[in-house]
């Protein structure tokens, strides 16, 4: 999605006007498109999973021998959505990232 795509994305979804949008800052942006995005998924999952639910119902109906009852996990593939959790990088790869030597291990455990 380029950028006009994503302005007007936002201003749909949240009624916002150019002039506002336009007072964000780029992480803000991101992250407000990011969580957009998300929401987006989730309502979407329940959807589906609401429909699933009924497909389990209506297939339940019918007798089968030796077949358990379906539920509605059973038509869709993978669970909700979950959000991307930023990972915390250690105080080593922050270090190695910008080039800083750290003391040794034995310096540090004194």
């Amino acid at each position: 999605m380029n950028n006009t795509e994503s302005v007007v994305y936002i201003a749909r979804k949240l009624h916002w006007t150019r002039a506002e949008i336009g007072q964000l800052s780029p992480s803000q942006f991101n992250e407000i498109l990011k969580e957009l995005y998300y929401q987006e998924s989730i309502d979407e999952w329940r959807k589906m999973h609401t429909v699933a639910t009924l497909l389990a119902a209506i297939y339940n109906t019918i007798p089968r021998k030796n077949k358990g009852a379906l539920k509605a996990g059973d038509f869709l593939s993978g669970g909700i959505p979950q959000r991307e959790v930023k990972k915390v990088d250690s105080l080593e790869k922050l270090a190695a990232d910008r080039d800083i030597r750290l003391p040794s291990k034995e310096l540090r455990n004194r």
